[in-house]
C-alpha cells in the first residue's frame, strides 16, 4: 500500500511544547481564515468530551516535512495529550487542517490518529513527549501522510493491520521476530464516537491504533483478513477496546 516505513531515532530535542492545541507552529496559514480556529475548537471539544486536554502540545522545532518526512496538509505537525482516569491518549493534531493554498480538501486527510495507553497515566509532559508510545504514533502518522490519508482504506477493508519498526524503549516482549510491533487500525472504541463535525458538511474521523502482541501479529500474517476479523472480535470480548496495554495477555 506504499506505507512509509522510515523510523528515525526518537529525539527529545526534536520537539517542543507549544502553548495550546491548534497553535500554528512555523505555519503560513492565513490569519483571517476562520476555519483554522473553528477546526481546532471542534477537535479540542472532542478530546475534552473524553477526558482533559493538556494545555501543552508536542510540536517540532522544525517541521519534519523539511527533513524529508511526508507532508501533512500544512507544515504544522503537532500532537495533543488527553488524560482520562485510566489512560492517556496521544493524538495527531493537524492532519485535518485545511490544505495550504486550498490545494486539497478543507478537512485535510479527513482523520486524526491516536494511541491510548494506561502506562502513561500520571506521567508529566516531558515524559510523554519522549515516550516510545509517541514515537510509534509519529511513525504511523508518517505512513498515513505518505498515503495521503487512510479513511479510504478503512472504508474499503474495515479494520486493517500493519507492522511498525519498534521505537526505542518498546518492551522487548512486544517485538516480533522481525523487530517490529504489530498494530490494528480503526477498531471501534466502545462508547466513543469516531466522528467529529468541523462545520456543516465537513466531517472527520478520530482513528485509533491498537498495539497487539507478537502472537496476534503472527496470527494475522498467517490467516489474513479472516484472522484479523476474528482477533478484533476476541479483543472486544476481552474488554481490551482500543487501549494499547503492554502488560495484557494475548487473547489467542
Amino acid at each position: 500500500m506504499g506505507w512509509f516505513s522510515k523510523r528515525k531515532k526518537h529525539d527529545d530535542n526534536a520537539t517542543r511544547a507549544a502553548d495550546a492545541p491548534g497553535q500554528a507552529a512555523e505555519e503560513e496559514v492565513e490569519e483571517d481564515d476562520p476555519r483554522w480556529e473553528q477546526w481546532a475548537e471542534a477537535r479540542n471539544a472532542y478530546w475534552n468530551g473524553i477526558g482533559t486536554l493538556d494545555d501543552q502540545v508536542v510540536a517540532h522545532l522544525v517541521s519534519p516535512e523539511f527533513m524529508g518526512a511526508p507532508p501533512w496538509p500544512t507544515t504544522r505537525q503537532s500532537y495533543v495529550i488527553t488524560r482520562t482516569d485510566d489512560t492517556v491518549i496521544l493524538a495527531t493534531d493537524g492532519m485535518t487542517d485545511p490544505f495550504r493554498d486550498d490545494s486539497g480538501p478543507a478537512n485535510g486527510f479527513g482523520a486524526e490518529v491516536y494511541l491510548e495507553s494506561p502506562a502513561l497515566v500520571g506521567a508529566n509532559f516531558n515524559t510523554i513527549a519522549g515516550s516510545w508510545e509517541l514515537g510509534a504514533l509519529q511513525n504511523f502518522a508518517a505512513n498515513v501522510a505518505d498515503l495521503g490519508g487512510i479513511t479510504g482504506h478503512l472504508e474499503q477493508y474495515g479494520v486493517v493491520s500493519m507492522e511498525l519498526p519498534a521505537p526505542e524503549g518498546v518492551p522487548e516482549h512486544l517485538f516480533t521476530p522481525q523487530g517490529t510491533i504489530g498494530i490494528l487500525i480503526g477498531i471501534e472504541a466502545p462508547g466513543r464516537s469516531a466522528e467529529v463535525t468541523l462545520a456543516p458538511g465537513e466531517e472527520i474521523r478520530m482513528i485509533p491504533i491498537t498495539l497487539i502482541t507478537p502472537a496476534e501479529t503472527a496470527y494475522i500474517v498467517s490467516g489474513g483478513g479472516a484472522a484479523r476479523g476474528e482477533l478484533v472480535e476476541k479483543l472486544a470480548e476481552a474488554g481490551v477496546g482500543v487501549v494499547s496495554d503492554v502488560n495484557r495477555q494475548s487473547v489467542l
